[in-house]
């Protein structure tokens, strides 16, 4: 499918520059599990017949891992799974809910406001974000992946010599395809506004602590 053969081309891309990079690169690699909550903020759509479908709040477990080309400019990739369900109301029928899963992933710049020797720095990031969805919900869907912006903002403590608390708060802006079941002409689908708050321990892989200037 055309959206998912972007991802590919933009995976590759992303993969032959970390390679290139790969002896500045050695010394500036981490890993942070997270978990952490998805918020979703936007019904995801608007029935014309008045019925609203909406992605409901759920915990999330995940990872990201940081590459930093200079000891404040990195890039970021991120996986989240939210085993989140999805609430439908319906006029004189009440609310009903079913298995309705999220994974998020993203590509993303991030700058780090202060040196990295900081105990305390602040980070923002921006790029691109994947959203599949998975769940009895979605299975009549023929393609489940939505793609998007993402901005974000997080502060890092340092623990001790090396690992680091990070706390992050982002933003997933997509709108979703009109093949969602339940979908038909005359309804409106949303741009979502997706919010994921999480927090991890950063993990150093190759010598992280010996930044270099």
């Amino acid at each position: 499918m055309r959206g998912n053969a972007w991802v590919a081309r933009a995976l590759c891309v992303g993969i032959l520059l970390a390679v290139g990079a790969q002896p500045l690169l050695a010394q500036r690699i981490s890993l942070s599990p997270n978990i952490g909550v998805y918020i979703p903020t936007t019904e995801l759509v608007k029935a014309a017949s008045g019925e609203e479908f909406k992605q409901e709040m759920s915990i999330t477990v995940g990872g990201r891992m940081g590459i930093y080309f200079t000891e404040r400019l990195g890039l970021e990739l991120t996986g989240t799974y939210a085993p989140s369900d999805l609430k439908v109301t319906q006029s004189g029928f009440g609310d009903q809910q079913e298995d309705a899963n999220v994974f998020t992933g993203s590509g993303r710049l991030s700058y780090q406001l202060m040196s990295s020797s900081s105990p305390i720095n602040f980070i923002v990031n921006g790029g691109v974000g994947v959203v599949n969805r998975s769940g009895s919900f979605y299975e009549g869907m023929q393609d489940k992946t939505d793609i998007g912006g993402t901005l974000g903002a997080g502060v890092r403590f340092q623990i001790g010599s090396l690992l680091r608390l990070q706390i992050n708060a982002e933003d997933y802006v997509y709108k979703p395809k009109g093949d969602i079941p339940g979908f038909s002409p005359g309804d409106e689908t949303k741009t979502q506004n997706d919010v994921h708050l999480s927090v991890g321990i950063g993990i150093p892989l190759l010598g992280l602590g010996k930044m270099v200037k």
